[in-house]
């Protein structure tokens, strides 16, 4: 099995002739609020050649850095199968089908779907107020030799349900934050800080304990943050750390992990490719070490360049 991030929860999966596309997302979200970071507009012409012919498309919920409505409409063929999730109520499927998909396999909550030549899928379901009419989802994929754990924002209150499908090679999970709450909020600044301070914990707190019960080879951090180029957004960016912002990147999540003695949470960037093989992982990055942490030591450099691109 290969796997390559595609930027922010976005996976392209392949395994021996078949590939499963994972939230895309390209097109600014939210008003053109939020951005992909590091920016995937960038990706190789082979990686968008497979990406725009799947033969499935996942869409783990409905929130805009995960459904990209503007990018399915032009890009992906509608005749594409869509694994859709066991949600209570067919928002997400009627979105879709105003896209013009036509092709659906309702799956069953945790049940394992084959789609032959040994790939299998279970899409785990959760629903919370704070992801809309459907819920949001967990996929796992399983080829019969490794498997990988797609989890995106998905705060899966059952982890034991995942293991049942067996160990985890590939564990791609959210750490950051994913709303506007508190930095938009009329408050003292100095009380509104602090919260920052517990929203992050919290968040790191939460992706932590996902990590210790999958105990996968390889931990995959994912699902933001997002960037914000507009010049009235850009203090949300964090930086150097002293922001008002609960948006810290994966260098921060990868030393939470480090301070706690686990080592297996892989950088990732667009383009970043990972190939399970004999029970080990292997990962192969679009560009140098050095390149790579400079997006992450000099991010006020690499945000201010992506804003002049954009503007």
């Amino acid at each position: 099995m290969k796997a390559t991030s595609i930027g922010h929860a976005g996976i392209l999966i392949e395994s021996g002739s078949r590939t499963i596309v994972c939230d895309p997302w390209f097109i600014p979200a939210f008003w053109a609020s939020w951005f992909v970071f590091p920016r995937n507009d960038q990706l190789p012409s082979e990686v968008m050649e497979k990406l725009e012919h799947p033969d499935y498309l996942y869409i783990s919920h409905q929130h805009g850095d995960h459904l990209d409505e503007a990018w399915l409409a032009n890009h992906i063929d509608k005749s594409t199968p869509v694994l859709l999730p066991d949600f209570a109520t067919r928002e997400l499927e009627r979105q879709l089908n105003r896209l013009g998909f036509t092709n659906f396999i309702r799956t069953r909550n945790g049940i394992m779907t084959d789609l032959g030549d040994g790939l299998r899928v279970a899409i785990h379901v959760e629903t919370a107020i704070a992801d809309g009419p459907g819920g949001d989802s967990a996929l796992m994929v399983s080829d019969g030799e490794a498997r990988l754990v797609n989890q995106n924002d998905c705060r899966t209150n059952d982890l034991t349900a995942l293991l049942e499908h067996g160990p985890v090679d590939l564990h791609w999970l959210q750490f950051s934050g994913a709303i506007w709450y508190p930095m938009v909020y009329e408050m003292d600044e100095a009380k509104k800080k602090q919260l920052c301070v517990e929203k992050v914990e919290s968040q790191f707190a939460r992706a932590t304990r996902y990590v210790e019960a999958i105990h996968a080879t390889t931990v995959v951090p994912s699902a933001g943050p997002p960037c914000f180029l507009d010049p009235e957004l850009f203090s949300l960016n964090m930086i150097t750390g002293d922001e008002i912002s609960i948006f810290p990147d994966q260098t921060e999540f990868q030393r939470r992990l480090s301070d706690e003695g686990r080592l297996n949470a892989a950088t990732t960037i667009p383009g970043t490719t990972f190939t399970v093989l004999g029970g080990g992982v292997t990962v192969e990055q679009p560009m140098s070490g050095e390149d790579i942490t400079r997006i992450f030591t000099h991010k006020a450099e690499y945000l201010t360049k992506y804003q002049a691109d954009y503007a």
